[in-house]
């Protein structure tokens, strides 16, 4: 009897280890809440996509795409005649399509965080509307 429970214990210690959360399963609802980029949620370039070009592209800053740099990010005009769509996806995604430019730069290695992108990637399939 006593070796049955023994066996009984390490079976169910092992079988107790073998359990994995995935965060995701467990709270769909925060991961949506986090970035919010279903194909029907409306993207903002002012709400949105700005602070991601503030934050990743350097657009306050003299190092990066500033109104002084040649590739100016600061302003929706801006955006849209120094990049084609395809062209700023490329740069951002690193796939070598539209650009051999790999943004952002200097980022050791670092590319901007899969939401960012889709953020982006939406507004640019949306129209790159001003809004």
């Amino acid at each position: 009897m006593k070796k049955v429970f023994s066996l009984l214990i390490i079976a169910a210690s092992f079988l107790s280890a073998c359990y994995y959360d995935n965060f995701t399963e467990l709270n769909p609802f925060l991961e949506e809440a986090v970035c919010d980029t279903a194909s029907t949620t409306t993207i903002s370039f002012a709400a949105q996509v700005v602070p991601i070009l503030q934050n990743q592209c350097g657009t306050g800053n003299a190092i990066c795409h500033n109104a002084n740099s040649g590739k100016n990010l600061s302003t929706h005009t801006a955006v849209i005649n120094t990049y084609t769509g395809a062209k700023l996806l490329s740069s951002i995604t690193w796939d070598g399509i539209a650009s051999k430019s790999q943004m952002p730069k200097n980022s050791g290695g670092v590319k901007i965080d899969d939401c960012s992108i889709r953020i982006i990637e939406l507004w640019i399939n949306q129209g790159r509307r001003d809004n």
